[in-house]
């Protein structure tokens, strides 16, 4: 009987205790009801942590410093601000203000994984080798080579250009000079009764090749002249073939042949005296007549 009495009276005193604890009056740790425990705190039916009049969780007899929960302790939570929303927290972030959708790195400051200047976001040639020079994309610069200096705009360059004044429009020679309606090819050659051209006339030729395709508008006439001595069939003859010749060598250089025409004018038109050496060696010409 005693027994019972006992019982009732241990049961009273916990529910009572349970009650002082929930209203504040009782701070001890108390053990929780069965299936409302939480490791180190109380909680109710819905899971919720049960909390005193002075606002923190009730404890439960198992309840460590280890099991503590921050708000059960009356402990704000520090909220984790990130201003420019790149993923790294203000109060790690070095540069706070990236723009949006720019990638980061660990400290929130634009990626640059090459480390050639430009952000990964705008790199376009990201893997760009150390030390190389890169253009606003991020690519490897490339300088163009500046053009040599041509005043008159004839083609050709100020240093090399021996008539630097050509007036706009002119057609000229490899030396920056107006070509002329007719002119002789200076420096070539041949040998002696033959239409073979001598070793040393291949550079004035190439510098003649080199005009004509610089002035692919023009056409022209290779025309071919003798001193009057010997027979005259056979200086118009040789004057012909000569004019071949150098047509020949021309197109083997890159002019096309049909802007060419070969026409030998034998021992006509002399341009000194067939009755001296020196006249008769500038009788003995191939000129150029530029064709309209």
């Amino acid at each position: 009987m005693k027994t019972a009495k006992k019982g009732k009276s241990m049961g009273i005193l916990k529910r009572l205790a349970c009650l002082l604890a929930l209203t504040g009056i009782f701070h001890a740790p108390l053990q929780a009801h069965e299936g409302q425990a939480h490791d180190g705190y109380v909680t109710n039916q819905n899971g919720g942590f049960v909390h005193n009049s002075t606002g923190r969780c009730v404890k439960t007899l198992r309840w460590t410093a280890e099991l503590a929960i921050p708000e059960c302790e009356g402990i704000e939570a520090a909220k984790v601000t990130d201003a420019d929303q790149d993923g790294i927290a203000d109060s790690s972030d070095k540069c706070p203000a990236t723009a949006a959708g720019v990638m980061v790195d660990a400290t929130g400051c634009a990626k640059d994984s090459d480390k050639d200047g430009i952000i990964d976001s705008a790199d376009n040639c990201p893997g760009t080798a150390s030390g190389v020079a890169v253009d606003s994309s991020g690519c490897k610069l490339v300088i163009a080579a500046t053009a040599p200096k041509d005043t008159d705009n004839d083609g050709i360059a100020d240093l090399k250009d021996q008539c630097p004044n050509t007036k706009a429009g002119a057609s000229v020679d490899s030396s920056g000079c107006e070509l002329k309606k007719s002119f002789v090819l200076q420096g070539v050659n041949f040998v002696t009764g033959s239409d073979e051209i001598t070793g040393d006339s291949k550079n004035a030729l190439d510098q003649v090749a080199e005009t004509l395709k610089r002035n692919g508008e023009i056409n022209v006439e290779v025309a071919g002249y003798t001193d009057d001595r010997g027979n005259a069939d056979f200086n118009q003859s040789l004057s012909q073939k000569r004019a071949e010749s150098v047509k020949a060598y021309l197109r083997s250089a890159g002019v096309a042949a049909n802007r060419m025409k070969a026409k030998g004018y034998g021992e006509d038109s002399p341009i000194g005296s067939n009755s001296t050496t020196a006249g008769r060696a500038m009788n003995r010409r191939v000129e150029l007549h530029i064709i309209e």
